[in-house]
């Protein structure tokens, strides 16, 4: 048994020779990766300047009104637009007017009755029915000027026709003498 210990140790090559020649090669693997530093020279310290004292600080001035002046330039009517450029992205930003709140869906349908939708006011019937409208699509194609002038139109001219046949009668309604003496005198005219 011992002399195959002594054949395996002779076997073997010996481990500090090894070592030794690896550490050589790592050693000029890192010398010729570092260059040597070049030696910096010192720089004197410089001198230290004293901070001065702050400034006392001015008189406030007074506050300056500006007044806004207003030039007219005439605004070109169709800005040059760059080729490629939509037309989304030039106008985003511009906003002429407030946004016009709108009313949202509708509750009633366009076709529906008018004696539905009015049930509970009777007056309202009655000024559809003297209209001769009778879907919410009719009556929504006027504005309120137009059925206050259809309405009272019809009203006016009852009561002319009133105070012509008082004036004819010699009759008057209360603080209407002038207009029932006007006529009279128009009727009494020879036609010519």
């Amino acid at each position: 048994m011992a002399k195959k210990k002594a054949i395996k140790k002779a076997a073997r090559p010996d481990k500090t020779a090894a070592r030794a020649s690896s550490a050589s090669k790592v050693a000029r693997k890192v010398v010729k990766k570092k260059p040597a530093a070049k030696p910096v020279a010192a720089k004197p310290p410089a001198a230290r300047k004293p901070i001065p004292a702050p400034a006392p600080a001015p008189a406030p001035k007074p506050p300056v009104v500006k007044v806004p002046v207003v030039v007219a330039e005439p605004e070109p009517e169709n800005p040059a637009r760059k080729k490629g450029v939509r037309k989304a992205t030039i106008t985003t930003g511009i906003r002429d007017a407030k946004p016009v709140r709108k009313l949202g869906r509708s509750r009633i349908p366009v076709d529906a009755p008018l004696d539905v939708v009015f049930q509970n006011d009777l007056q309202a019937k009655e000024a559809f029915m003297f209209l001769g409208i009778h879907s919410i699509r009719e009556l929504e194609q006027f504005n309120p000027d137009d059925l206050v002038l259809r309405l009272t139109g019809p009203a006016k001219l009852t009561v002319g026709r009133i105070r012509k046949i008082l004036a004819m009668n010699n009759r008057c309604l209360t603080g209407d003498e002038e207009f029932a003496l006007e006529f009279q005198e128009l009727l009494s005219r020879p036609r010519e």
